[in-house]
């Protein structure tokens, strides 16, 4: 487990209550910017077509999320930051951690957030 995911286990119950209607838990809150991360930092490096338009997206999903974050009083932009922090750690390590999103799920929560 990382600091942040240790962190993200550690707020209380009531904070950690706030995260179900779009998250469903705060672990699955994790896995969701931690894919943004890879996402981001994928289509930057492979360039695919339209690559500036699908990075100005994944970066407003990302700036939406820190702000959601924020509005619960917590430090959204740092959180959104360590949980990618542990993207590029993975990364570099050449580690594959285990996701349980199936990709329904994950477009099912970035619709949520954008209607945010």
């Amino acid at each position: 487990m990382t600091k942040i995911q240790e962190t993200l286990a550690l707020l209380p119950e009531e904070k950690k209550n706030l995260f179900i209607p779009i998250f469903g838990s705060v672990e699955t809150f994790y896995e969701v910017v931690y894919l943004i991360a890879k996402n981001e930092h994928l289509t930057e490096h492979e360039k695919p077509e339209r690559y500036e338009d699908r990075l100005q997206v994944i970066r407003q999903m990302r700036k939406k999320v820190g702000n959601w974050v924020s509005s619960l009083g917590l430090n959204g932009e740092e959180i959104v930051a360590d949980i990618a922090s542990d993207y590029f750690e993975d990364y570099v390590a050449y580690r594959e951690p285990k996701i349980t999103l199936t990709n329904e799920v994950f477009i099912d929560i970035l619709r949520k957030i954008a209607a945010q």
